[in-house]
């Protein structure tokens, strides 16, 4: 993603920590025209996906309560919609183990962040995201970028 560019993407962003959640939400406001909603934890998550927001991708913490996100991304892969079941989906994290990710890897994760990330990991994964999806076309009046899933 070049410095210039703004994509206009739907990003959902799962994240328990008040702080965190809004530290990297102002970081994608800065990269992005996106749509971006919240949820606390992987239950507010599904509740978000079931009202039928349809994110071209997800940042999702990994430990949360009541449901944390293996459990959440465990539910969006079996979910019976095909979209839903194959978004993008990037994990944030604290753990650096190798466990740790691999058992997100097993689900078909696209990525994974350590926090506390950066803005240009953002960029970079967003980027990544949207060269994955192959079909970035045309530039909005504004000079931005839509994604079509």
């Amino acid at each position: 993603m070049m410095a210039t560019d703004k994509y206009n993407i739907r990003i959902l962003l799962v994240e328990d920590e008040p702080f965190i959640r809004s530290t990297i939400r102002r970081l994608l406001r800065s990269l992005t025209e996106s749509e971006i909603r919240e949820a606390g934890d992987g239950t507010e998550a599904l509740e978000v996906l079931r009202d039928g927001f349809r994110p071209d991708v997800i940042f999702c913490d990994v430990q949360m309560a009541p449901m944390d996100g293996i459990t959440l991304l465990r539910a969006i892969r079996r979910d019976p919609d095909p979209v839903l079941a194959a978004t993008r989906v990037i994990v944030l994290t604290v753990n650096a183990d190798i466990g740790v990710v691999q058992k997100f890897s097993g689900l078909g994760i696209r990525g994974y962040l350590l926090k506390p990330v950066s803005r240009k990991q953002l960029g970079d994964h967003i980027a990544a995201a949207i060269r994955a999806a192959g079909s970035v076309s045309g530039r909005a009046a504004n000079g931005s970028r839509t994604l079509h899933a």
